[in-house]
């Protein structure tokens, strides 16, 4: 697997890159939801439906988290691109052996305080009008059973307006929990709230 290499330069140019190309395609970029400072690492759950995906999360965790910025993507993927590794970028191998030291990666991310590790549950891109989610259970299955410490989980829904704008509005909700090592929370236990936490965004959103 290719771990992260974060880099202070890359992820300063990123963090600027990333505020000026959400600040051209969107007019406005609204974040509604509540989060409490534990002092835990984070792990942030997505929906995943287009490019501004991975965009969308840096400028939460700028604003919100302020954690240092994780992300999982295909080796194959990559491997093209090493210079995403800089800025936080991390690989798997989907069916390979090598694919566990990724899982166990992700486990050792969870570890430190520091860190906020994003990834999609889906494992691809999706329809943004998506309502009902299914995980892919491999990563979030191997995290939930063998971290060993606390970490705070972040569901993470971002929705588009456009109404008679040219450029639309972001909507980034959010919602926070703490995954406690004393309770025996499942992939299924997850994928339920999500599920629940995604409906009560499409409501607000006025999508039904």
């Amino acid at each position: 697997m290719i771990r992260a290499n974060h880099n202070k330069f890359w992820v300063i140019f990123s963090n600027y890159y990333t505020k000026i190309l959400i600040g051209f395609f969107f007019s406005s970029v609204k974040y509604r939801g509540q989060y409490e400072e534990k002092g835990l690492p984070i792990l942030m759950i997505s929906n995943h439906f287009s490019f501004y995906d991975g965009f969308i999360q840096i400028l939460l965790n700028l604003k919100i988290f302020k954690r240092r910025f994780n992300f999982m993507m295909l080796e194959k993927e990559l491997s093209k691109n090493m210079i995403l590794t800089k800025i936080g970028a991390s690989s798997i191998s989907k069916g390979k052996r090598s694919s566990i030291a990724s899982l166990d990666y992700a486990v050792e991310m969870l570890r430190d305080t520091e860190n906020l590790f994003l990834f999609f549950p889906q494992g691809k891109i999706s329809s943004i009008y998506t309502q009902e989610f299914t995980f892919e259970k491999g990563l979030l299955s191997h995290v939930l059973e063998n971290t060993k410490n606390d970490f705070q989980l972040v569901y993470n829904v971002n929705l588009i307006n456009y109404g008679t704008k040219l450029r639309p509005d972001m909507c980034v909700y959010y919602e926070t929990h703490t995954v406690n090592i004393s309770t025996n929370t499942k992939a299924e236990d997850v994928e339920r709230e999500f599920n629940r936490f995604a409906k009560t965004c499409f409501i607000k959103q006025g999508v039904r």
